[in-house]
């Protein structure tokens, strides 16, 4: 393989970056700012404030330029760079959550319906939020696992959740990780 291009973005303590699907689009985190490029030349096409720090975020699958973003604040809000607005999606019931921006969180996003799977790590539900203003309300969605998340995806055609859930190494064990797949009805 040969690099054809190379870009150096000089960006100052970015938080979270994400790459588009389908366009040569990368957006970064900065601050309180989201601030999209073009991939291929470098320049700067966008910046909207945000309102605080990004811990997670990805391009929607479902098309056009919008962010979908996990704040410290435990806010999800969407960000649409073709229409240069936000909208929060998600805002916590408890004003006191916090997270960090090296916690993880974990984010999946479906093509299929207009919603965005999201859960803290390790614990043992995944929250289920609409994509656009107005959408599905959120849901809470516990697994009968009894054991921690640590991480989960979307199938990009099908109505599948991935999960994985922890499982911890016993002494004297070989604990092995598995995994479980989920048939959404959305």
């Amino acid at each position: 393989m040969e690099w054809t291009t190379l870009q150096h973005l000089d960006l100052q303590h970015p938080h979270a970056a994400a790459f588009h699907h389908t366009q040569a689009l990368v957006a970064a985190a900065i601050g309180t700012y989201i601030i999209e490029f073009d991939a291929l030349t470098g320049s700067k096409l966008s910046t909207i404030d945000i309102g605080s720090p990004v811990v997670r975020m990805s391009y929607s699958p479902a098309g056009g330029q919008c962010v979908i973003a996990i704040l410290e604040d435990c806010t999800i809000r969407s960000c649409d760079f073709d229409a240069e607005q936000t909208c929060v999606l998600h805002s916590p019931e408890k004003k006191s959550e916090h997270i960090s921006s090296d916690a993880d969180v974990h984010l999946a996003l479906t093509p299929l319906q207009p919603i965005v799977f999201f859960g803290f790590h390790k614990r043992i539900s995944v929250t289920v939020v609409g994509t656009i203003e107005g959408g599905r309300a959120p849901t809470k969605i516990k697994t009968d696992l009894n054991k921690p998340i640590v991480n989960l995806a979307c199938h990009p055609r099908l109505p599948i959740l991935f999960l994985k859930p922890h499982f911890f190494k016993r002494l004297g064990q070989n604990a092995r990780q598995l995994t479980l797949y989920a048939t959404m009805n959305l």
